[in-house]
């Protein structure tokens, strides 16, 4: 068995918007993440404490996001909003990060439990917003997206409201989906890369498949996608029952 690197490839670091396989997408969204609810509010410092093994000099990348985040606390706590810097920060960390949350075995997932809460605790915060925005995957897996199906992401998905950026992810052959989001969270204020415009779509959000799928000369397939919340779930099913 090939050895797993310690850091991923530079290609891959900044690949929050993007990826890389069919398999990869599944996993990422396919078993609700639980338990990180209970969990106490902690500093970021104590909150990454439990994870310093799985990602290579992490505490100089948290003392980073203290230091360098945003400071307007009008809405955000310092490690709220610390701990949304570190995440989009071009490290190991977020790749870590999904990685844990990809995997099926929740234990492996509870080292980054307080680290969970205290980033949702954070995106909650911080105002919904009902836009159009873009998300990469660098094969065609346009097909296994049907009319009217209902997915949901149980992993955090980064988005852009601006095609521009996702666009500089894609491949060859790759799929676009196209989100009218509705509680997403924009974070470009408390991002590392603030240019980027970049959407976040917590754990749990519901996606309907809005049309068939655009195949555009075999090159890239467009995925139009609703986000669904319990509410218009409940509505659509009452309308059905009557």
């Amino acid at each position: 068995m090939q050895q797993q690197q310690e850091h991923p490839p530079h290609a891959d670091i900044r690949k929050r918007y993007v990826n890389k396989t069919l398999l990869e997408f599944q996993e990422a969204n396919r078993n609700p993440i639980y338990g990180y609810e209970a969990m106490p509010l902690k500093t970021l410092e104590e909150a990454t404490e439990t994870v310093t093994h799985r990602v290579s000099g992490l505490s100089n990348y948290v003392a980073r996001a203290k230091q360098e985040c945003n400071k307007d606390f009008t809405i955000l706590t310092l490690d709220e909003s610390a701990a949304i810097y570190l995440y989009s920060m071009p490290t190991p960390f977020h790749y870590r990060l999904n990685k844990s949350l990809r995997i099926e075995n929740r234990d492996a997932l509870k080292p980054w439990f307080s680290f969970l809460k205290l980033f949702t605790n954070a995106l909650e915060k911080l105002p919904s917003n009902e836009k159009v925005v873009w998300r990469g995957i660098s094969e065609n897996i346009g097909s296994n997206f049907s009319k009217n199906n209902i997915y949901t992401w149980w992993s955090i998905n980064s988005c852009s409201t601006d095609l521009e950026v996702a666009q500089m992810y894609l491949g060859k052959q790759s799929s676009l989906f196209v989100i009218q989001s509705v509680r997403g969270k924009e974070i470009s204020p408390y991002s590392s890369f603030p240019n980027e415009h970049e959407v976040v779509l917590l754990p749990g959000t519901c996606l309907r498949v809005q049309s068939n799928t655009f195949n555009f000369e075999n090159r890239l397939f467009i995925v139009h996608l609703e986000e669904v919340t319990q509410s218009n779930l409940y509505k659509r099913h009452l309308s059905k029952s009557i």
